[in-house]
């Protein structure tokens, strides 16, 4: 019985510095000493000793009685102080006689992930979490590291953080608030994992405290990725209590489609709503509200489990950039029910025409400033090829080139530079056209393919003329009136009489808007940077078609510059809790011009804009987001009125993961560990209603016994002492 009470003892212990009990090898150095004396005695015969009868066999024997047990204290000694330095523990009942507390390091981080915020009948998720929080932290006591971690701050790298002291962990834990930042646990595990590696107590224990939704265990990388810190010693609570209903319907996404954008003109809104409940949503209300005033808005019939498109049509009312929304009612979750968006109707738009002449470019300047409706806010400016060298082309929108002869190699920089930073460029090739300039120069600094030969004339009395036209591109959305109903009509446009052109190529970047009859581009779109480049087949002139004197060519022309001078097109909303990053054109700036950026609270900050020299955009980055809504970017220039124009604007939202409240499953959470290099013996799960505080406790290494193995080292060398001191005074004694 004794023998099995010994056995259940040391199962129960573990060493926490478990390299060190190498050094009990060095317990056998007394061992060996003691051999290696023996070697060396030799029996001597003196035949006038051969009768002495001092030395009788019990004398003999005494002496090697303590040489034995001075050889066994001193191997005691040294195995008492490596195991004291090993720091044996002992978890489970057996802890709880004798021995000091094993401290701990316990990591607690607290979801407050915005789904945190659903309701049901017991109340908000997140007061659930709290007190699970409170009673967790309640085990610290003094001497044990404690870290209260929010889910949405806790990510790798950077300096560790402090633990805080178990007097101070709940009033903290109070004074929490769901946030709106989406992080995945894996990226709280590597915190916690950085900051366990750091620590030297018996215990290490990480708490993850949610409502178990699965998303937010659906991160992380490959098997071992980054959770390597944690050792084998180390485990993972997962206190879980997802919300008893998950009937939610959210909206999942706002963007603003129409991408030539004019006053008092139809802009439509896409909207993708999702239903999360398990039964249909039937009549629900979505409205659409532009500068804070409801501008549309239609009822919802969602599948149970289903997602929804809609669209909107709106019309704004002035120019300049603008902010909207689109919300549907409340509902147990609130944070989706809005998402943000912005739109911008350009406030004025320059344009610079260049040509080899006045008659290179007549036509185009005489349709952009013909109709006043569609003039609207156009800036129209033409020089001569000669002046181009000398204009300022960052203060345009859009440069229009009609017939140049070609470019040289710091002209053609200049226009890439511009082009890359978000400028627009439309390209009418000419009779002096030369294609060598062309591929070397501007086609090169692009990017854009080059042309394979010259024009090409069609034969007497032949022409081309359009084959197709793709009325999907922005270019002609809203141009035609399709009708409705029964009446909707195919769009067509009036192709004009083509007979010379150039060979254009589409290459990787290239969109083909128009195809002629023999199968080749005559209007080729391509990409450069922030920017975009619009290639024309023919010239802006009646000498290779009739194009300029159609009823297309204007209209088009017009579209053309509206369309470039939007850039790539609508911004990206971003999500709450990452750093905000706008890239701005700014078409004219000085150094002492002051940026603020006013977030949805109506605090600002203030940004320095970092230029990139290589295409002209001036980048500014805030702090993140933390809040949903409407990011603005002001300037307030030296020696003039504050000004509320807006020169950028960000909207920002909670992620789209976050609408659906589905807790992850077992199977769901086995993947986790494993991506997470956690294995599944290292981690407890306490159900909702189980006692958090007594499931740690148990699971705990009790004490640690390095000081009585220390104490024990003590007396042992006290008794070898001893031993030893007698020996030496015993008349014929002698030490080991």
């Amino acid at each position: 019985m004794h023998f099995a009470h010994i056995f259940l003892f040391f199962s129960k212990m573990t060493f926490l510095n478990p390299l060190v009990l190498f050094g009990l090898a060095a317990a056998a150095i007394p061992l060996v000493l003691h051999l290696l004396n023996l070697r060396k005695l030799r029996t001597i015969e003196f035949s006038s000793l051969r009768f002495l009868k001092e030395l009788q066999k019990t004398s003999m024997h005494r002496v090697r009685v303590r040489q034995l047990m001075l050889l066994v204290l001193r191997m005691l000694l040294i195995a008492c102080l490596v195991l004291a330095f090993s720091r044996p523990a002992l978890r489970g009942s057996l802890a709880g006689v004798g021995g000091t507390d094993a401290a701990s390091t316990m990591v607690i981080i607290l979801d407050d992930s915005p789904s945190m915020a659903a309701r049901d009948e017991r109340g908000a998720s997140f007061t659930r979490a709290q007190q699970s929080a409170l009673t967790v932290a309640g085990l610290a006591r003094d001497g044990d590291h404690l870290f209260l971690i929010p889910l949405s701050e806790a990510r790798p790298g950077g300096p560790l953080p402090a633990p805080w002291r178990p007097s101070s962990a709940a009033a903290a834990i109070t004074r929490m608030t769901p946030s709106f930042a989406t992080v995945s646990f894996h990226g709280g595990l590597r915190r916690a994992g950085e900051i366990l590696a750091a620590s030297a107590d018996a215990n290490k224990e990480v708490v993850l405290i949610t409502d178990g939704q699965a998303s937010q265990f659906a991160g992380g990388k490959s098997e071992g990725d980054s959770v390597r810190a944690f050792d084998e010693g180390a485990r993972v609570f997962l206190l879980a209590s997802p919300p008893s209903l998950r009937d939610n319907a959210g909206i999942l996404s706002a963007t603003v489609t129409t991408r030539i954008l004019s006053e008092k003109k139809p802009v439509r809104i896409a909207t993708q709503t999702g239903n999360f409940a398990g039964t249909p949503l039937r009549g629900a209300l979505a409205s659409v509200y532009l500068d804070g005033s409801r501008v549309a808005q239609r009822g919802l019939d969602l599948a149970a489990q289903g997602v929804g498109d809609q669209e909107f049509d709106v019309t704004p009312k002035r120019r300049g950039i603008m902010e909207g929304f689109v919300e549907i009612q409340d509902d147990m979750f609130e944070p989706d029910n809005r998402r943000y968006f912005t739109l911008e109707v350009p406030d004025d738009i320059s344009v610079l025409l260049v040509g080899p002449g006045s008659t290179a470019t007549s036509f185009a300047a005489l349709a952009l400033a013909g109709d006043s409706t569609l003039a609207g806010n156009l800036t129209v400016r033409t020089i001569t090829e000669a002046e181009f060298p000398s204009v300022d082309i960052d203060r345009q929108d859009v440069v229009i080139l009609c017939g140049l002869r070609g470019l040289l190699p710091a002209p053609s920089r200049r226009i890439a530079r511009f082009v890359n930073g978000g400028g627009g460029l439309i390209v009418f090739p000419g009779a002096e056209s030369r294609i060598p300039l062309y591929n070397e120069g501007l086609f090169a600094e692009l990017g854009l393919p080059g042309l394979t030969g010259g024009p090409s004339t069609q034969g007497p009395g032949n022409f081309l003329s359009f084959a197709s036209v793709d009325y999907n591109h922005p270019l002609f959305e809203g141009m035609f009136d399709a009708g409705s109903g029964l009446r909707k009509k195919r769009p067509a446009v009036e192709s004009p009489r083509i007979v010379t052109t150039l060979p254009l190529l589409a290459g990787d970047r290239g969109t083909t808007v128009i195809v002629m009859s023999d199968g080749r581009p005559f209007l080729e779109e391509y990409s450069a940077g922030a920017g975009r480049v619009l290639l024309f087949a023919v010239e802006a002139g009646v000498g290779w078609s009739d194009f300029p004197v159609k009823g297309l060519f204007a209209p088009l022309l017009h579209r053309a510059v509206r369309y470039l001078a939007g850039g790539m097109g609508p911004a990206s909303t971003l999500v709450a809790g990452a750093p905000l990053e706008l890239s701005v054109r700014l078409r004219d700036f000085t150094d002492r011009d002051i940026y603020t950026l006013t977030g949805p609270d109506g605090n600002a900050q203030r940004i320095v804009p970092r230029m990139q020299a290589s295409t002209g955009l001036a980048l500014f980055t805030s702090s993140a987001a933390e809040e949903p809504g409407v990011y603005v970017l002001r300037r307030e220039r030296s020696g003039e009125q504050p000004s509320d124009r807006a020169i950028a604007a960000a909207a920002v939202n909670i992620a789209t993961t976050e609408s659906d409240l589905r807790p992850a499953s077992d199977d769901e959470l086995a993947s986790f560990w494993k991506r997470s290099g956690i294995t599944q013996d290292n981690v407890r799960r306490i159900a909702p209603g189980q006692e958090p505080a007594e499931s740690i406790r148990l699971s705990r290494y009790g004490i640690e016994l390095w000081k009585q193995f220390l104490m024990l080292a003590a007396l042992v060398a006290l008794a070898e002492m001893a031993v030893g001191r007698a020996s030496r005074q015993r008349p014929g004694g002698s030490a080991a």
